[in-house]
């Protein structure tokens, strides 16, 4: 009977409020309000409309019950707070009517009981927020700052509110603390379990890490809409700025962090589609509003139970208006519900930098090993045991681990390390997050910590609350679900007796996280927050040294590597004729400088500038000097004007760049061209080498001619004259044509769909691009970005790519690409861009009522 009644008592409230003949909206603003403009629906019952006029836009809000009047009255009150220069944020204005109250009944006088009444306020000005998809970094972080400042100015203003009279706390209908109560009662409709029971997973996951958190969260009266089109901003030259919020409805009572977990929610996967979107609003908004440690573990959680109860709203209600907010909830949801809760819960600590967990005490996993008879190994760029390209054995790690174990058969390699054989583009993973130990096999293997045995197949798991051990190469009898203490024997290590064994070792800060062998740099603070070193528990620091250096270790060929173990391609001229690290080049200077190094004038020297004339026009016998190469061109310049008919002119032939087969087709590149030279400048065949030769005829020399002193040393000679040798190599100058001429003609077929390649000049593998329209020097640190070296600009149009004969075909591909991804292409090959509707409605999504999950998420938290 008492269900009857209450039934008959709603329909007749509800029958009440529909039976209200609300007014027209035009005529009622003009009376009360003395304004005429466009009326557009905000939302049908009770009716809201937007009332444009001029350039202001102002919402007028119509309402019946006293729980509604006593809302607005409060939502007023903190409205004039937060306007009277309270802080940075603007919010609506709330407008007085022609008779002067601000809450009006229908027929002007002020608003009192449950008679129907109205209010105005124009909304603040400025341009609402752009689409997620386009908001810069940048302007991420202005929304962050943002989010951080309207929970700052509304906590003033509550505080000003409340102290005028007591008031029941204001509720909103996305108070993330009701998440699980509104999902349920969604769910409760869905019939289609393939996007019910995802939306519920999801919501379970979130909510049990936030109700443990739960009561050290902080409250306060929050906006629970700070994104979207709840906002408006400015407009910059570097990007919107947010200015103020619209919608006052979504003022209540709620969990600070929960404005930041909105922001979140709605920005995920809009730029770079992938959780990382959301750290530089992170980062900006505890800049601005430091979160404690519970909030920040709670963030995520909360961001996807936001994302979840939005799509469960969506998939429920949506209708073809809503068909887009649908696909970008989907993907949004995808996105959260995909990515590991540890992962980003980490990446959320290092964006803000907050500190690192204590390491806790541990027991040795090696009792029976001195670990003074370990030795490490070293596979770091830097490594002396790599070269001539070694370090592309696919097994070379081991092979160097099983070397440097050879005495006392226990080795083992480092704990974040950049290993070189993994190393390559800037992404690459190659950082080490675990340790491979070369130990005799029957070893003892022992628990560091006590726990429970997981896993025995695949790597033997032992889990505990505060780590988790991954063993590949141990033996056991003991059973999955064993449960050991501090210092139990697991096993041992596997293999025959008398034989070596392996041991790869793992160690994690987490039971539910299973940390991969190799991350990149750009992950290493986030790894750094989830994985141990095992040096805490082997008594014996197989710490790599910290690296964060970008400096150049090692050369090879065409390629430069940093100490990270990223790869460039030097087209500077720097790696000289034969590329870095060429162990002939190398064993002839390390021999040179055991008998003589460093010292001039020597018969090395004449017999380098021997070998160098043999490859001259025969009337070019004399070598004037071997310097470097801009002072030998300042000395040919100074000879021509002193010892040529300044009428006739001498011809120099500048080979500095494009000589000793660089051409691809001639030693020299005027032998192509079928110029006799008066003087020829040489680069020097060795990089950093004082070996630029000034050569031209003994005839024309006059008498008493003053020669420059000799700068080469024997050292630099002999490396020449091995360079020299090298030049005579069929096979090599055959590679260096093919790939000169592939070079060319990549490059010609660049010209023809890239307008601002305008010329090329030179050949082979020493060419120049004219550009028009794109900077030279921008382009150049663009190409840095790709892995590609270039020398300096000269000119502010033209770049120079200077190879080694010894580059490789998969380079030039690379070389290609990326200035391809670069240049601008011709306007015929462009793809036409998606037109976008520029006019934006300040319409707020309406609020949906919000059931099939566990009945613990159905309780508020």
């Amino acid at each position: 009977m008492a269900e009857n009644e209450s039934g008959t008592m709603q329909d007749t409230a509800v029958e009440a409020v529909e039976a209200i003949a609300w007014p027209e909206a035009d005529e009622f603003v003009a009376e009360h309000y003395g304004l005429a403009g466009e009326i557009t629906t905000y939302r049908d019952e009770p009716p809201s409309y937007f009332v444009r006029y001029e350039e202001v836009v102002c919402r007028l809000d119509f309402g019946s019950s006293a729980e509604e009047l006593r809302r607005f009255r409060h939502e007023q009150d903190l409205l004039h707070h937060i306007r009277s220069a309270i802080g940075r944020v603007d919010a609506p204005e709330v407008l007085a009517s022609q008779q002067g109250p601000e809450l009006i009944a229908l027929d002007g006088t002020p608003a009192e009981g449950d008679q129907p009444f109205a209010r105005l306020f124009a909304l603040p000005p400025g341009v609402l927020m752009p689409d997620a998809e386009t908001l810069t970094p940048k302007e991420l972080e202005r929304l962050g700052a943002f989010g951080a400042q309207l929970v700052r100015d509304l906590s003033a203003a509550d505080e000003r509110e409340s102290s005028d009279e007591p008031t029941v706390p204001l509720l909103a209908e996305e108070d993330l603390r009701q998440a699980g109560p509104q999902v349920v009662q969604c769910l409760r409709l869905m019939s289609d379990p393939a996007v019910r029971d995802p939306i519920a997973k999801a919501t379970v996951i979130a909510l049990r890490k936030v109700q443990s958190l739960g009561d050290r969260l902080r409250s306060q009266l929050i906006h629970h809409h700070p994104a979207g089109d709840s906002l408006v901003g400015i407009v910059t030259e570097d990007g919107w700025v947010p200015t103020g919020f619209c919608d006052p409805d979504a003022l209540g009572e709620g969990w600070i962090v929960a404005v930041l977990a909105a922001i979140c929610g709605d920005v995920l996967g809009a730029a770079g589609g992938t959780v990382s979107d959301i750290l530089p609003v992170v980062k900006a908004f505890h800049a601005e509003l430091p979160l404690n440690e519970a909030e920040l573990s709670a963030l995520w959680p909360l961001t996807l139970a936001r994302i979840a109860l939005k799509r469960a709203q969506l998939e429920l209600d949506s209708t073809e208006a809503d068909a887009q907010d649908l696909r970008l909830i989907r993907r949004q949801f995808d996105i959260a519900s995909s990515a590991d809760p540890i992962l980003v819960e980490a990446q959320i600590h290092e964006a803000v930098d907050w500190p690192l967990p204590p390491i806790p005490e541990f027991s040795p996993l090696l009792p029976e090993v001195d670990s003074a008879d370990i030795r490490l190994v070293d596979l770091s760029p830097a490594s002396p045991l790599f070269a001539e390209g070694n370090w592309n054995d696919a097994e070379i790690d081991w092979r160097l681990l099983a070397r440097i174990a050879w005495d006392t058969k226990m080795g083992a390699t480092r704990f974040g390390e950049y290993r070189l054989s993994r190393g390559g583009a800037a992404d690459a993973d190659n950082l080490s997050l675990h340790v491979d130990f070369c130990l005799p096999a029957g070893v003892t293997v022992a628990a560091p910590f006590g726990g429970t045995i997981t896993q025995v197949s695949g790597p033997l798991t032992l889990t505990s609350k505060e780590a988790t051990l991954y063993l590949e190469g141990a033996e056991t009898v003991l059973a999955e679900g064993t449960m050991l203490f501090a210092g139990d024997r697991i096993g041992s290590v596997a293999g025959a007796e008398g034989s070596v064994g392996g041991l790869r070792i793992r160690l994690a800060r987490y039971p539910d996280i299973d940390p991969p062998l190799f991350a990149n740099a750009k992950t290493a603070g986030l790894w750094e927050r989830i994985v141990l070193s095992p040096s805490a528990i082997l008594g014996l620091d197989v710490d790599a040294p910290s690296e964060e250096s970008t400096e150049y270790v090692r050369g090879w060929k065409e390629f430069l590597f940093d100490a990270q173990g990223r790869r460039y391609i030097d087209l500077t001229g720097a790696a000289g004729l034969l590329g870095y690290g060429n162990p002939e080049l190398a064993g002839s200077a390390y021999r040179q400088w055991l008998l003589l190094g460093g010292v001039p004038g020597t018969g090395i020297e004449r017999e380098y500038q021997a070998a160098l004339l043999q490859d001259m026009p025969g009337h070019l016998d004399t070598i004037l000097a071997l310097t470097d190469e801009l002072q030998a061109m300042e000395i040919a310049r100074q000879l021509a004007e002193r010892l040529f008919d300044p009428e006739d002119g001498a011809v120099i032939a500048d080979e500095r760049r494009s000589g000793f087969w660089r051409s691809g087709t001639h030693f020299w590149s005027f032998q192509s061209e079928g110029i006799v030279p008066d003087i020829i400048v040489t680069g020097s065949p060795v990089p950093q080498e004082r070996l630029a030769a000034v050569i031209l005829s003994r005839k024309v020399l006059p008498e008493g001619l003053e020669l420059p002193q000799p700068d080469a040393s024997t050292v630099g000679c002999r490396m020449g004259l091995t360079v020299l040798d090298a030049l005579e190599d069929s096979s090599l100058r055959e590679h260096a044509s093919h790939i000169g001429a592939l070079l060319r003609k990549r490059l010609d077929d660049l010209k023809e769909r890239h307008p601002a390649i305008i010329d090329i000049r030179g050949q082979g593998l020493s060419v120049d691009l004219q550009l028009s329209g794109v900077s030279a020097q921008t382009l150049v640190r663009a190409l840095e970005k790709e892995g590609i070296l270039l020398a300096p600009p000269l000119e502010t149009d033209s770049i120079s790519l200077t190879a080694p004969l010894c580059m490789s075909e998969e380079t030039v591909d690379h070389v290609i690409a990326s200035l391809s991804r670069l240049l601008p292409v011709r306007e015929t090959e462009r793809q036409p861009e998606p037109s976008k509707d520029e006019t934006q409605k300040l319409t707020n999504p309406s609020i949906r009522n919000a059931e099939t999950l566990p009945e613990e998420a159905a309780k508020p938290i």
